[in-house]
């Protein structure tokens, strides 16, 4: 069963550049960073209560990148598919952006960490460096306990997003087709599925947490955050009224804010009695269900918001634009910090914030963006001219990016 608009064949193509979205991808990877700070540094006196607490549950970030991401890479199938004319072209012009966006960043900051922060790894003999290289080089690390973050911690999420692009380019084209809440089912089924086997082959609460956090959160046991991004993408291309419904505007931001807020409230009224988490069944299986979809109306949110809003948050929406260089560049930055003997707190913090984004920076505006626009645009169908170079690749980066 395939969903598509009535009177016409083709999938249609949605709205191409959401302001509010590239706010978000900033603020995850700024969530990250800090919460780094405040663990590898030490920082025992961070605010434990306010709107600061935030920040100490940074972790979050990484999970409203992934939803992000299915958000993303959906509308890019979907305007892909749209804009090839067929699967097989659609495959190779995906492939080949997803590869540009993310392999020369990923190869440079991998390269900077062995180098800057991990040298020993290369000193223990070629047959234990040729593993964690290769591992990495290959998009696999995130697969094995010992390979899990062994080089520039956050790269295991690189590694997820990689897998899931494949799937995409796989299954992308039939699964954009389907109705979004068939879609959004079969991918959150799946997920539930893999973790509460993966709960019980790991010997459930007794299983150590490193173990149950690797294990969990691989493809499948991620699908239901990738999974409420599609769901969006699909309703905003394939529903007039939904997309109508998160145009522009101060009473529609407000509303789905408001919706954001009871949700994101109802996900942290669950989590908070339970923060131990891993050996709890309920919180391993489900509760990264219900936090996708609050994390889900927070993207909705920003859909919405308004273009005065969208003016005055200009200089937030460049954060957006470098947040993949933020987030493969602040552990590097922040581990060589911390070996010259700068210790936690604050200076730390800014320390490593312009560090950051300086590296971000630069990297984006001379390695990042020349190779992106290095692609040649894919041949359009059917005799049709080809959109300009730059059209249709604002918004799918990567990774959220």
């Amino acid at each position: 069963m395939t969903h598509r608009l009535e009177g016409t064949s083709e999938l249609p193509a949605g709205r191409r550049f959401y302001p509010g979205v590239e706010i978000l991808r900033g603020f995850a990877a700024m969530m990250v960073l800090v919460y780094h700070v405040i663990a590898h540094g030490q920082w025992t006196t961070f605010p434990q209560e306010g709107p600061l607490l935030l920040f100490r549950l940074g972790w979050l970030g990484v999970d409203l990148f992934l939803v992000i991401s299915g958000f993303v890479i959906a509308l890019a199938v979907i305007n892909g598919i749209s804009k090839a004319g067929s699967p097989g072209a659609f495959r190779r012009d995906f492939a080949e952006r997803r590869w540009r966006r993310i392999a020369p960043l990923y190869f440079l900051t991998l390269l900077a960490f062995l180098f800057m922060v991990q040298p020993g790894l290369l000193l223990q003999g070629w047959q234990v460096m040729a593993w964690h290289v290769g591992t990495h080089a290959l998009f696999l690390h995130n697969l094995t306990v010992d390979t899990h973050g062994s080089i520039n911690g956050p790269n295991w999420s690189v590694a997820l997003e990689m897998q899931f692009y494949l799937l995409m380019l796989v299954f992308g084209p039939w699964l954009v087709r389907q109705r979004p809440w068939l879609s959004a089912l079969l991918l959150i089924g799946l997920a539930l599925a893999w973790r509460a086997g993966t709960f019980l082959a790991l010997g459930g609460a007794d299983a150590a947490a490193h173990k149950m956090h690797i294990f969990t959160t691989q493809l499948p046991g991620s699908l239901d955050e990738f999974a409420v991004g599609i769901f969006l993408a699909m309703l905003v291309t394939a529903k007039p009224r939904f997309a109508a419904a998160v145009a522009p505007g101060w009473a529609r931001f407000a509303g789905w804010l408001g919706v954001a807020a009871f949700l994101t409230f109802a996900a942290m009224w669950v989590f908070w009695p339970r923060g131990d988490y891993w050996p709890r069944w309920e919180m391993v299986v489900g509760w990264r269900t219900l936090l996708a979809v609050a994390l889900g109306a927070i993207i909705v949110a920003a859909m919405a918001l308004p273009l005065t809003l969208v003016r005055l948050t200009r200089p937030l929406r460049y954060l957006g634009e470098i947040s993949y260089g933020i987030y493969l560049w602040h552990l590097p930055v922040l581990l060589t910090l911390l070996a010259a003997g700068m210790s936690g707190g604050l200076p730390l913090l800014l320390t490593t914030l312009a560090g950051t984004l300086l590296l971000a920076a630069f990297s984006w505006h001379f390695v990042e963006r020349p190779y992106l626009q290095r692609r040649k645009p894919p041949p359009a169908p059917d005799g049709l001219q080809p959109t300009a170079p730059d059209e249709g690749t604002r918004l799918p980066r990567g990774i959220g990016w």
